[in-house]
């Protein structure tokens, strides 16, 4: 399986890398304002130059043979978030009819890849869970997912330094488990981003817009729905844990801003990465900040998968806390540059 794999990373590196590169020389610009983290005009198109490679890495793993029922989906997933994304980019969809259609893409998703029907409790026993509550959550799961990863691409390489070690995780944690869909999804996913982060960091010369990073993110939950499916204990919990600095940023600052009496679906720069730019940190700091964080994440997850029962799920309260701790210290860090929210 990994042999069939390299191909398809390969060719979704290339055509990212190449396609990027085109799309710096047209398509839509985004101009700051008083949430912005950048100062100039910058084109918003490069997402479809990960799409690009996403496709091509897809198509690819298709024609040696890879099955279609898990290039499907994966490749359905992309297209589909793409297409809302740019329609967004483009038209300016307003946030609820935006979180509206991302619930029914992520019901489709679900759908289509299968949703997580057991809990694996040991690799011999599991509970099984009634089918509407097994779609329910399993497009609750894609739903936070993509909405975490269009909520955090707000600073230069910011999607990347995450979503690359986010996928490569997804990608070796598929080989263990078997599970084939994973496996294409996470590398892919992982060398579509590298071909992208050369002209996003250190200085953003093209940003992945909302088409890059609803389909970034729609292809993680469906590969990681793909392997959490498999059932082996601990699946479920990787499958948030590789992506826990987005997710954590955002479920945190949601309940920071409710308990403030500032909850809103508009866009705000309350984020913890926001307040690290706003007290004066670069955007390459920030960036590996973030993606030192994942790799530690993920690392974690992965050796605890080789250990035995209940591992899988320590690693990931351990890292919850983890995470909580670096949130109250960028906010630490905060305040001491004057930064209050």
């Amino acid at each position: 399986m990994s042999e069939v794999m390299v191909l398809p990373a390969v060719a979704a590196l290339l055509i990212s890398l190449a396609a990027t590169a085109l799309a710096m020389a047209g398509g839509v610009l985004d101009f700051p304002n008083e949430r912005s983290s950048h100062d100039r005009p910058t084109p918003r198109a490069g997402g479809l130059g990960v799409v690009a490679g996403l496709g091509a890495g897809a198509l690819i793993a298709a024609f040696q043979g890879f099955p279609a029922s898990g290039v499907a989906p994966l490749l359905a997933a992309a297209l589909a978030f793409a297409g809302l994304g740019l329609a967004d980019d483009l038209l300016g969809l307003g946030s609820l009819a935006k979180f509206a259609m991302i619930a029914v893409l992520s019901v489709l998703v679900a759908q289509a890849v299968g949703p997580v029907d057991r809990i694996a409790l040991t690799l011999e026993t599991g509970v099984a869970l009634p089918a509407a509550l097994a779609l329910a959550g399993s497009a609750l799961f894609v739903f936070v997912v993509v909405n975490a990863t269009n909520f955090m691409d707000g600073s230069n390489g910011m999607l990347a330094a995450v979503m690359i070690p986010a996928g490569a995780a997804l990608g070796v944690a598929g080989l263990v488990a078997g599970a084939g869909a994973a496996t294409l999804a996470g590398l892919v996913l992982a060398a579509a981003m590298a071909g992208f982060i050369p002209f996003n960091a250190p200085r953003a010369q093209v940003f992945a817009g909302d088409a890059g990073s609803l389909a970034a993110g729609a292809v993680y939950a469906a590969g990681a729905l793909a392997m959490a499916g498999q059932g082996f204990s601990g699946s479920l919990w990787l499958a948030p844990l590789f992506v826990l600095a987005f997710i954590g940023d955002v479920l945190l600052t949601l309940l920071k801003r409710a308990a403030g009496g500032r909850f809103s679906l508009s866009a705000h720069r309350e984020h913890a990465y926001q307040m690290l730019l706003r007290a004066g940190w670069s955007h390459p700091q920030v960036a590996v900040l973030y993606g030192v964080a994942t790799i530690g994440f993920a690392a974690g997850g992965l050796v605890a998968a080789q250990g035995p029962d209940g591992a899988v799920p320590a690693a990931f309260g351990v890292s919850v806390l983890v995470w909580i701790g670096i949130y109250a210290w960028i906010h630490q860090v905060a305040r001491r540059r004057g930064v209050d929210q």
